[in-house]
């Protein structure tokens, strides 16, 4: 599963006070059920669906007439399989049509429309089912697994969405959403997932000389209690609970499955745990930092024409002109604004988010 948590899309705060539910009958499956642009499924697009997001989570904020607290959906999937944290686990929806049935279930929605993006990418369904599990494991929702249509009166999610949930909801391989979190003796969950980071493979079961690498590195800086042999080829719980501790001491929370504590590494944090993200695209591949003296309010330097195809490749776009926001030398205070999106987005960076790139924010933005 790639889980976009809301701090790294961007999400804005909450309205009002989410409402805890602490279990549903199961699932709804969504659509926007309004245009959206065949290009978004294009295969270098996926920078373009956290603004996507973005975008959905104002229209619904702005609507006066639903009134809504938050982005109405618990979770929302791109056509590339990312799945974009909405509400949430263990909040109640929005969606679903009236009271009762936002509380009887979750509700998620896929990144297609009524027009343009009307048929769901094999990714995107692959997602569908990784946001129903996410679902299970961590949110406790039961195995049903509906569409919007089933007991309220609309078309969502769409007749291709929904010809996919009548016939099982499965993956394109032809597997099912798989229900339950993996317990250990003492009956507490732990993650046993797994996540693929520049095509290597993380978490329980996962196998490879990286995995030696990661646990090495984290008994050297003194987070190897759980280990009874030490580190090796095979990530076990062991790697899992000291990785935890690690992403607990960066200040991450949460600490169940699927959670950003959860012992499970993101880029974020395996990259400043190891220094450089192994595998098909490393660190090597950024260019050097220039200095902060090429960041200079209203001055040119051609590192900041640099600066800006990272901001749109990772969708940090919403501040402009009003024309769009374009690469160019000149650093401006859009683009200040937009730099300040991205490290507020980023939990390595949310602490000294003012806007003025240094070299961790050059390197995180670039890679």
């Amino acid at each position: 599963m790639r889980l976009v948590t809301r701090a790294v899309w961007g999400a804005r705060p909450s309205k009002y006070s989410l409402v805890y539910i602490g279990a549903t009958s199961g699932v709804k499956i969504h659509y926007e059920g309004a245009y959206v642009p065949k290009s978004l499924a294009a295969a270098d697009a996926h920078s373009a669906c956290a603004g996507h997001m973005r975008d959905i989570q104002a229209s619904h904020l702005a609507n006066t007439a639903e009134d809504y607290s938050d982005i109405a959906y618990n979770a929302v999937v791109c056509p590339h399989g990312y799945v974009f944290e909405g509400r949430g686990l263990h909040r109640k929806t929005g969606a679903n049509g009236n009271q009762t049935l936002n509380a009887k279930d979750y509700a998620v929605c896929a990144m297609v429309g009524s027009s343009g993006l009307v048929q769901p990418t094999d990714a995107l369904l692959g997602g569908l089912v990784d946001a129903i599990d996410w679902l299970r494991n961590g949110g406790s929702a039961g195995p049903e697994v509906l569409g919007h249509r089933d007991g309220y009166a609309t078309a969502c999610p769409g007749d291709p969405l929904y010809a996919w949930v009548r016939a099982g909801a499965h993956r394109p391989d032809g597997s099912s959403p798989q229900g339950g979190t993996s317990g250990t003796a003492s009956g507490s969950s732990i993650a046993r997932y797994q996540v693929e980071i520049n095509g290597l493979k993380y978490g329980y079961g996962a196998t490879g000389s990286h995995i030696t690498k990661v646990g090495q590195t984290l008994v050297a800086k003194g987070f190897g209690k759980h280990y009874k042999v030490g580190p090796g080829p095979e990530w076990t719980d062991a790697d899992t609970r000291n990785y935890q501790d690690f992403q607990l001491s960066l200040g991450y929370k949460g600490t169940a499955p699927h959670q950003d504590a959860d012992g499970v590494p993101g880029e974020v944090s395996l990259h400043q745990l190891l220094g450089s993200l192994p595998g098909k695209t490393t660190s090597s591949s950024v260019p050097p930092f220039p200095g902060r003296s090429a960041f200079v309010l209203g001055k040119s330097n051609p590192a900041v024409s640099t600066l800006d195809r990272g901001l749109v490749r990772k969708g940090y776009t919403r501040h402009n002109d009003g024309n769009g926001y374009q690469p160019g030398p000149r650093f401006t205070e859009y683009t200040r604004e937009n730099v300040r999106d991205f490290q507020r987005a980023t939990p390595a960076l949310a602490g000294d988010a003012y806007g003025y790139p240094g070299p961790l924010t050059w390197r995180l933005l670039l890679s």
